[in-house]
C-alpha cells in the first residue's frame, strides 16, 4: 500500500514539473482563421469568439484579474498566459478589436485538448 501511494506521489510531482516546466507548444490559436460571416470557432483547445457588443476594456480587466497570470504582449493584440489552478497548465487567452468587432478567444498551448476549460473561462468573462 505504501509503495502504490509513493509511485502516485512521484507522478503527481513530475506531472505537476512538467506543466509548469514545460515550454509553450504553440503560441498562435490552432485552428486557423475566422470564416468570414462566422462570431463562433471552437477547436478541440479552446474557443474564439468575436462580436460587436463585447466591451473591450470591460473584458481586458476580467482577463487581468485572474491571479495567475502572466502578460506576453501588450499590442497589437493582448496575449495573456493563464495557469489552471492545480496543475499549472498553460493556456493563452487573446484579446483585441478591430473593424470587425472585438475578438476573444483562448486555448490551451499544452497538448490537444483542454476538456472545455477554454470555453467555459471565456463564457463567464463576457456573461458578467
Amino acid at each position: 500500500m505504501v509503495k502504490i501511494l509513493v509511485v502516485a506521489l512521484a507522478l503527481f510531482a513530475g506531472l505537476q514539473v512538467v506543466a509548469r516546466f514545460w515550454p509553450i507548444m504553440h503560441f498562435d490559436w490552432p485552428g486557423g482563421p475566422m470564416a468570414a460571416g462566422k462570431s463562433v470557432q471552437t477547436h478541440l483547445s479552446g474557443l474564439y469568439i468575436r462580436r460587436d457588443d463585447l466591451d473591450f476594456a470591460q473584458i481586458k480587466s476580467r482577463i487581468l484579474a485572474n491571479p495567475r497570470h502572466e502578460i506576453l504582449t501588450l499590442e497589437p493584440r493582448l496575449k495573456v498566459l493563464l495557469r489552471s489552478r492545480v496543475w499549472g497548465f498553460k493556456d493563452i487567452v487573446e484579446l483585441w478589436r478591430d473593424e470587425n468587432g472585438t475578438h476573444l478567444r483562448g486555448h490551451s498551448s499544452f497538448g490537444g485538448f483542454d476538456w472545455g476549460s477554454n470555453k467555459k473561462r471565456i463564457e463567464a468573462w463576457i456573461a458578467r
